[in-house]
């Protein structure tokens, strides 16, 4: 075999690289796909379950979206209060039977930790009592968003003062709570949805 055969034999066998990296981003791409899709579907196999969700309103489309969440709040030192948050929940039971739910809006430090297992406590958080809202729902129902389910809320000197000011923002927590018969009283679901990184911008 002549010199000339060996190098054309050899580049017959080397890959071809663009072709590889096309099969991997198309790998990488379907990966993705199906993770997201794995995160936002609801148990398999007739699980039961309920849903929170957290909303905003685009008054342009008259829609309500996952999206454009307010980012910072402008807080006037003088006054002792900030401008108005505005956000939209929804609640979707989807048990076998009807639940009593509540929702659970609290404040709290960036650093603070809210998971399945763990809530805001009154040391840990401000409660936003005044704002929390319970309803009866029946099985297979959902409740909002709507004007009915509407959070419009500010930062006051009542929550600074508890939290401190924090260069690092707040979180704006949301808990699904559920009435237990057991407990006579309200019991966490584990179910929460919450911003994060929030921004208080102080002006005098």
């Amino acid at each position: 075999m002549t010199p000339e055969n060996k190098k054309q034999k050899r580049i017959l066998h080397e890959p071809d690289f663009e072709l590889v990296a096309k099969i991997v981003l198309v790998l990488t791409l379907i990966g993705i796909v199906v993770s997201t899709g794995l995160i936002f579907s609801p148990p398999i196999g007739g699980e039961e379950y309920a849903e929170l969700g957290l909303l905003t309103y685009n008054e342009a489309s008259e829609t309500y979206e996952a999206d454009n969440y307010p980012k910072n709040t402008i807080y006037n030192q003088t006054l002792g209060y900030s401008n108005n948050i505005t956000l939209y929940v929804y609640v979707s039971n989807h048990y076998k039977e009807v639940k009593f739910f509540e929702i659970r809006l609290k404040i709290g430090l960036q650093s603070v930790i809210i998971n399945e297992d763990t809530y805001g406590t009154n040391t840990t958080t401000y409660f936003y009592t005044e704002h929390w809202l319970e309803r009866i729902l029946d099985s297979g129902k959902k409740w909002g968003p709507s004007e009915e389910t509407k959070f419009e809320f500010n930062f006051t000197s009542e929550i600074l003062t508890k939290l401190g000011t924090s260069s690092k923002g707040y979180k704006i927590i949301f808990e699904l709570w559920e009435w237990s018969n057991q407990q006579n009283d309200f019991s966490y679901t584990g179910i929460h949805v919450y911003l994060t990184s929030f921004m208080v911008i102080m002006v005098t």
